[in-house]
């Protein structure tokens, strides 16, 4: 039989344990909300505009033409095409083939509060790869699946569907070998992909996997991290941040070195 006191104690051990479980939760959930938040605004960080100045001090640092004519493709740029910009470049000793590179660099459109909106062509590809194992004795048909993206989408040197993006995809087949000798077989199609300014863009493509008739598997398997290239359809349009100036220089001292 427990004497009072041992049954007070039992009590006051069992609330503080759940206090600390309880405490132990709540720190876990804030710190993943935390890193959930950080996540969720890596792609709200504007793209850096390349300008005159940048592709000097490139050359200048020792790229090689090709590293920076490579940089001006994938960048969105503001250059200075006027006589002076011009002389500045020829007096940087900026090759000539950059200097055509930097000519050629479309313009942006103009940004409307503080975001621009950039058109992605129909068909543009995106590669991706699979988040998660498939098998025809598990998944089911109608079954959602998840993708990844696996490079960066840019149109006009902006970046308007990150690396990491999620894709969705749905399992339109799944079965394994049946009784009158047919394969195995697997097979989705690709729906959508989430855009950096959070809306879902649809997309065309899709796959399948089936088995060996000879072997006679029973069932197939698609593994995690499979790739696959999946298409956007139709054109679609999607607002990204307004590019800053890639350059942040600080104001040269006029007073000179203190005596």
């Amino acid at each position: 039989m427990l004497r009072r006191g041992t049954g007070v104690r039992i009590r006051r051990s069992f609330l503080c344990g759940a206090g600390s479980w309880l405490a132990f939760v709540v720190l876990a959930l804030s710190i993943a909300g935390s890193i959930a938040g950080a996540q969720g605004t890596a792609d709200d960080i504007p793209d850096r505009l390349l300008t005159n100045q940048d592709v000097i001090e490139m050359v200048g640092s020792g790229m090689t033409p090709l590293a920076v004519i490579s940089q001006i493709h994938h960048s969105p740029c503001k250059f200075d095409k006027s006589a002076a910009g011009l002389d500045a470049l020829k007096a940087a000793n900026v090759p000539y083939r950059v200097v055509l590179a930097m000519m050629k660099a479309p313009e942006l459109p103009p940004a409307t509060k503080g975001r621009i909106v950039v058109v992605i062509p129909d068909s543009t590809p995106i590669q991706v790869s699979l988040s998660e194992d498939l098998s025809s004795d598990v998944q089911q048909q109608g079954y959602i699946i998840y993708f990844q993206v696996l490079e960066e989408v840019r149109i006009r040197g902006l970046r308007v569907i990150a690396k990491g993006a999620r894709v969705r995809g749905k399992l339109l087949g799944s079965k394994d070998r049946s009784r009158t000798g047919e394969a195995a077989r697997l097979d989705w199609s690709l729906t959508d992909v989430l855009a950096v300014d959070g809306q879902r863009l649809p997309l065309r493509g899709g796959s399948a996997v089936s088995g060996n008739e000879l072997q006679q598997e029973k069932n197939v398997t698609v593994g995690k991290g499979e790739e696959f290239k999946a298409f956007t359809y139709g054109v679609r349009k999607v607002n990204v941040l307004a590019p800053i100036p890639a350059s942040s220089r600080k104001p040269e001292d006029s007073t000179g070195p203190n005596p």
